[in-house]
């Protein structure tokens, strides 16, 4: 057996939902706010501020997400007898069905509770909500005395759409 055969099988073998979602949390943790730090579009402290924000959501998301994870596989015992097969898919269903509330309620709700304070004490000076200097308005070419017609696209009859009679 291969060494990728090996590590396919030992992977397979335990493959629960909360691995892939911490996973993908993980990689979000790390990715986004370099994306975020990294966007020439923003000022200096939009990006800070977005970069950590983005960070801090991944740090209340990571540990909300596997204690949801866990509490539900938790939850499985008293819908199944341990040891059965059904155990094992009811162990699986509630762990998604846990993960799935951290991400729709939990994380959420934590994140609006407990980022404001964290976010006024690390960057006081920054207001997220203030409106940005407006540039003034261009001016914009008068145009006298041309009609605006609407084109509508019709695609070509002869294309293999029409030909073929597929029709919706």
């Amino acid at each position: 057996m291969s060494f990728v055969h090996k590590l396919c099988e030992r992977l397979g073998e335990n493959n629960k939902p909360i691995y892939t979602v911490l996973a993908i949390a993980c990689g979000k943790g790390t990715v986004r706010p370099i994306l975020s730090i990294t966007d020439k579009k923003e000022s200096p402290d939009a990006r800070k501020y977005a970069a950590l924000r983005e960070l801090m959501t991944e740090f209340i998301g990571v540990p909300t997400t596997m204690a949801m994870g866990l509490i539900g596989e938790g939850l499985a015992g008293l819908i199944t007898k341990k040891g059965t097969a059904k155990y094992k898919n009811a162990n699986s269903v509630m762990s998604f069905l846990g993960i799935c509330c951290a991400a729709g309620y939990f994380v959420p709700k934590f994140c609006n509770i407990g980022m404001p304070p964290v976010m006024k004490k690390l960057m006081p000076d920054y207001d997220p909500n203030a409106q940005l200097p407006s540039k003034p308005a261009q001016p914009q070419p008068k145009v006298l005395n041309k009609k605006q017609y609407v084109q509508i696209y019709h695609p070509p009859t002869n294309s293999p759409y029409f030909r073929a009679g597929m029709r919706v």
